[in-house]
């Protein structure tokens, strides 16, 4: 286990039902696995002190080394907060204030497992509030049909900006539990952005054309993972 103290939790938060990419969570995504399967299978060993999947599918049977958290039907309604979740996680397993929660969306499936240990060694070192993961991008951005880059004069080379652009991509959200159940947020001035560049990094599965688009992807994927094998 990492650290003597501090514990780490692991949340798949997987509802039964989706509403543009219909289930998405449970169907064959790769290799005969779903989606949920897919993110505990890429989870490295020895990290977390529990993985916990939480779902209002009452069908589906955990891998061992996971467990099963069944959500209330108000936790699993399309409008229902994962924040509120976490909250209940938190309550229901007695997760400390100072330790790490790690929201694991299954529709960014892509992790590798040096991506959990650098996150690890981060917070072993800097010991930070909160930890979101996010995909460096262009800084030739738009905000609807207005482009939010100077547009007068010669037009820039991306390396002419000094500023670095990133979108968060749905990895990796670690928390303090402490600060999110006092700030329902896991946003802090004290945040820190965990910035990949990986081909892997973009992806977030919302839409079945990125459904098909990640199972193509999908084709090129080797795990580094430790004892749970390839996925």
């Amino acid at each position: 286990m990492y650290g003597a103290r501090i514990k780490h939790y692991a949340l798949i938060p997987a509802k039964k039902k989706s509403v543009r990419c219909q289930r998405k969570n449970w169907r064959n995504f790769i290799q005969g696995r779903c989606l949920v399967d897919f993110t505990f299978k890429t989870i490295p060993s020895r990290i977390f002190e529990k993985i916990i999947v939480s779902t209002d599918n009452a069908d589906y049977r955990v891998f061992k080394g996971a467990e099963k958290h069944i959500r209330s039907k108000k936790l699993a309604a399309s409008e229902s907060s994962v924040l509120d979740l976490i909250n209940v996680i938190i309550r229901e397993y007695k997760i400390a204030d100072e330790d790490y929660i790690w929201l694991l969306n299954p529709t960014s499936p892509f992790r590798l497992a040096s991506d959990y240990r650098q996150i690890m060694k981060i917070i072993k070192q800097k010991l930070p509030i909160s930890l979101i993961s996010a995909a460096e991008i262009s800084p030739f951005i738009w905000k609807d049909n207005n482009p939010l880059f100077e547009i007068k004069g010669r037009r820039r080379n991306t390396n002419d900006f000094k500023e670095k652009y990133a979108v968060e991509n749905g990895m990796f959200y670690v928390v303090r539990p402490g600060y999110l159940r006092k700030n329902k947020s896991w946003y802090s001035k004290k945040t820190i952005l965990y910035k990949q560049d990986t081909f892997w990094s973009s992806v977030d599965i919302n839409t079945e054309d990125d459904f098909k688009q990640a199972q193509r992807m999908g084709r090129l994927w080797k795990t580094k993972s430790g004892r749970r094998g390839n996925v």
